[in-house]
């Protein structure tokens, strides 16, 4: 018993080295990896030669640090190759991109973030997107906000409670204002973010498929802040919602990123001019 009870944490350790990697600076000693799992450095070693023989980290020759290899990037998008989310929302994203030049995310969630999985951006569009596999907080972005709308009381709760990084002056890390602001986001079946998580941005995002206010995923449009107004985010929160709708149609869901029995028909393409203020 112990000694499958040992084998088992071996391996949780080895996907826990994994886990380290994926994320900034994405390199690391096994020095540096043994502190970071508070274990000796022999068996930082042991996990990391373990690896090695999986194929799924590989030794930089200058540094001797370790880091992710291709082959585990096989692996992991195993899981947008079998993903139904991902193959609904890859065409309605593709349309959304076209239609207001922005760029569009797919987001799903991933523990208490939101994890990025599919991002489309056209020539124009600004430079702040995801790059695919980030993580980011829920309470900082408006795809978390409708995450976050599907929640029960007590998990809004939980998660607020740890939420206390201000990205951003606008970053919303009061339980009370939260509460207020998903309220509104089931209200309108819509989240924004102005500014919460990056300066010069607003974000608009719609939920896709699950169960009545639980999304499957969201579906975000980063734009930059010089392009807000009230006239635009009425008209634009409508693009990204049919966009949603679509891709829920597709998961076999109605009505999500809208309420039921509002008008299908899709509303026109927007330019630029059509959202600029002064």
């Amino acid at each position: 018993m112990k000694k499958a009870s040992t084998a088992m944490s071996s391996t949780l350790r080895c996907l826990k080295v994994l886990e380290l990697l994926a994320e900034e600076p994405f390199e690391l000693s096994f020095t540096d990896l043994a502190a970071k799992l508070e274990i000796p450095k022999a068996s930082a070693h042991r996990l990391c030669t373990t690896l090695i023989e999986a194929n799924l980290i590989v030794q930089e020759p200058v540094t001797r640090r370790y880091m992710l290899s291709s082959h585990a990037l096989w692996v992991g998008s195993g899981y947008l190759r079998h993903s139904p989310i991902y193959r609904a929302a890859f065409f309605p994203m593709q349309d959304l991109a076209r239609q207001v030049p922005g760029t569009v995310q797919l987001g799903v969630l991933d523990q208490d973030y939101v994890l990025f999985i599919h991002s489309v951006g056209y020539s124009g569009a600004p430079h702040a997107f995801a790059d695919v596999g980030l993580r980011r907080p829920l309470n900082a972005t408006a795809s978390g906000k409708i995450f976050l709308a599907g929640m029960s009381q007590e998990d809004v709760e939980r998660i607020m409670a740890k939420s206390a990084e201000k990205y951003t002056s606008s970053t919303i890390t009061s339980i009370v204002k939260m509460k207020q602001e998903i309220t509104q986001v089931r209200k309108i079946r819509y989240a924004r973010n102005v500014e919460e998580l990056l300066p010069g941005y607003w974000v608009l995002a719609a939920g896709v498929g699950g169960q009545e206010n639980s999304p499957a995923a969201a579906i975000s449009l980063t734009l930059p802040l010089d392009e807000f107004s009230p006239e635009s985010e009425v008209a634009i929160s409508a693009l990204v919602k049919e966009a949603a709708r679509k891709a829920s149609l597709q998961l076999g869901h109605a009505g999500a990123g809208q309420s039921i029995g509002h008008s299908r028909r899709p509303p026109p393409p927007i330019t630029r001019s059509a959202f600029n203020h002064a």
